[in-house]
């Protein structure tokens, strides 16, 4: 069967309009494409291929420049030149993104960053990522340790049903009535590795930037083997009530994984062998808070869109009484926004 890529290179140019005057979002090419696609690929998967493909100039779907919406890409006017003899002045160019995770993403923090959430799609659970860049601007220290690198939405009232995860909307009434809230919110800290020498400078980022969630994690990538690593953060973890789990993942493994956008552009049985790769230990267990420091929140919502975004996100869960992922909501509001 071919690949993913390979397959929307071939039916996109049948679906996509040929002027970004008339581009359509993520969702629309979503319900044009899906059907003409063979494989059990997610919704996600399918999205981040459409925006690695309008990244390259030689794939058939090209972004507006403002917005959200894609066209077809016209092939480009080849102009004859004179020849030129090779020389070792002349670069070979080589692809952007190999299998030895070069190119955009290829970061082990952003590697990482992107294991967490496929994984965490994988268990049902609704991950938003946080970026700390699009904070507002402040004073030396004032954002510094304020902002988490992923938000992890739980649903109590999901279950698994025929046609996907739904919420049970019986227990939503429930949990309405009873004035408890439906779901749980993680903020989670992430690290590639842990030392003696960083830990707590670590562990009270983690601490800082999720006192208004209902659970605070920090995630590390590589095994805690230092036995008094691993005492003070089980006692440090206790203290503050934060988890702390370790994928142990094996350095050598990890660095030989793709970039960041390979990974989350993986279908469930490409990311299986990644996530093979991982086991998870447990170095403390942080009780969670029965709820949200709203005051706290409101801090945060008055420096970053990104956390106005996630409780726009829930609501619209609640509302609809059914989970979106954060993608696919992007997608509902800019629809709703164009045609408003």
């Amino acid at each position: 069967m071919s690949s993913l890529w390979e397959q929307l290179s071939e039916h996109l140019p049948s679906v996509l309009p040929d002027s970004p005057e008339y581009a359509v979002n993520g969702t629309e090419l979503m319900r044009r494409v899906r059907p003409k696609l063979k494989g059990n690929y997610t919704e996600n998967t399918i999205r981040v291929h459409f925006s690695r493909m309008a990244a390259d100039s030689t794939s058939v779907i090209a972004k507006v420049d403002s917005g959200h919406g894609y066209y077809l890409r016209k092939p480009a006017t080849v102009v004859e030149s004179p020849s030129v003899e090779p020389t070792s002045a002349t670069p070979v160019q080589m692809p952007a993104d190999g299998l030895n995770g070069a190119g955009i993403g290829a970061t082990p923090e952003e590697k990482f960053r992107a294991l967490f959430i496929k994984y965490a799609e994988l268990e049902n659970r609704f991950a938003m990522r946080m970026d700390h860049t699009r904070a507002e601007r402040a004073e030396a220290g004032v954002n510094k340790w304020k902002f988490p690198d992923v938000v992890l939405l739980d649903w109590d009232v999901g279950q698994v049903a025929d046609e996907g995860y739904r919420l049970d909307r019986n227990l939503l009434e429930v949990k309405r009535s009873l004035g408890e809230q439906p779901f749980r919110l993680t903020s989670v800290e992430l690290k590639v590795s842990l030392s003696l020498a960083s830990f707590r400078e670590n562990f009270f980022q983690c601490v800082s930037n999720s006192k208004w969630a209902h659970h605070s994690l920090l995630a590390v990538a590589y095994p805690i083997d230092d036995t008094t690593l691993v005492e003070e953060l089980r006692r440090l973890g206790t203290s503050y009530d934060v988890t702390i789990i370790s994928y142990s993942l094996d350095p050598n493994q990890f660095q030989r994984l793709p970039s960041a956008e390979s990974i989350l552009g993986m279908s469930d049985e490409e990311f299986d062998d990644v996530a093979k790769l991982v086991k998870i230990s447990t170095v403390a267990t942080g009780r969670q808070r029965i709820g949200l420091d709203w005051e706290h929140i409101k801090d945060m919502r008055d420096r970053t869109g990104d956390f106005i975004v996630l409780f726009e996100w829930i609501a619209h869960c609640l509302k609809e009484g059914r989970p979106f992922s954060h993608a696919d909501f992007f997608d509902i509001t800019e629809i709703q926004r164009r045609y408003a």
